[in-house]
């Protein structure tokens, strides 16, 4: 009984997120992703992390043009999410943009972790501090809670490491071929 009433005062709470408030997060959300990742890319993260070579899974980054692609590919699944969110408005999209605003804030602190850990500033610790931590607080305020539950965990890690995983390996897929123009 008591989970059917948490179920409906779920229900209840996700159709109180007004349209526009749920487009402003989601549009919001993307842009940080892109500043993000542009910051990454443009103070080279890629030379920061050969420059650590203690740090795990140094050699997934890869070359500079490699990480652009990873960085290009991690943005568009998560501007492909915000675009089908805001358009079909389906009855996931509050829920969905909090678990992306926790990952986001995971990724922030990370690179705040690395940062002191390395006594050297990462790329994207900048927008990791500013635009994630930040963003990512004021949408889990803005928006229903999310029931955290096993599922709901592991569905949200799956995401996350599998959409940054798959960008690795589709970029270094990408990477190593070699692009033939017709003369």
């Amino acid at each position: 009984m008591n989970q059917i009433l948490v179920d409906a005062a779920g229900e209840r709470a996700a159709e109180k997120v007004s349209d526009r408030r749920l487009v402003l997060l989601w549009a919001v959300t993307a842009g940080a992703v892109v500043l993000h990742n542009v910051e990454e890319w443009l103070l080279d993260m890629t030379g920061w992390i050969a420059a650590h070579p203690w740090l795990p899974g140094r050699s997934l980054h890869g070359d500079r043009a490699e990480f652009a692609a990873v960085l290009a590919i991690v943005t568009a699944a998560v501007l492909a999410i915000a675009v089908i969110a805001v358009a079909i408005r389906p009855r996931w999209s509050a829920e969905v943009l909090v678990c992306v605003a926790y990952a986001l804030m995971v990724n922030g602190a990370s690179h705040v972790v690395l940062s002191l850990l390395s006594w050297s500033p990462m790329p994207g610790v900048i927008s990791g501090v500013g635009v994630l931590l930040s963003l990512g607080a004021l949408v889990v305020h803005m928006l229903p809670p999310v029931r955290w539950t096993v599922l709901t965990i592991a569905m949200t890690v799956i995401a996350a490491v599998g959409i940054t995983a798959g960008a690795f390996a589709l970029a270094s897929v990408l990477t190593g071929i070699e692009w033939k123009v017709s003369e």
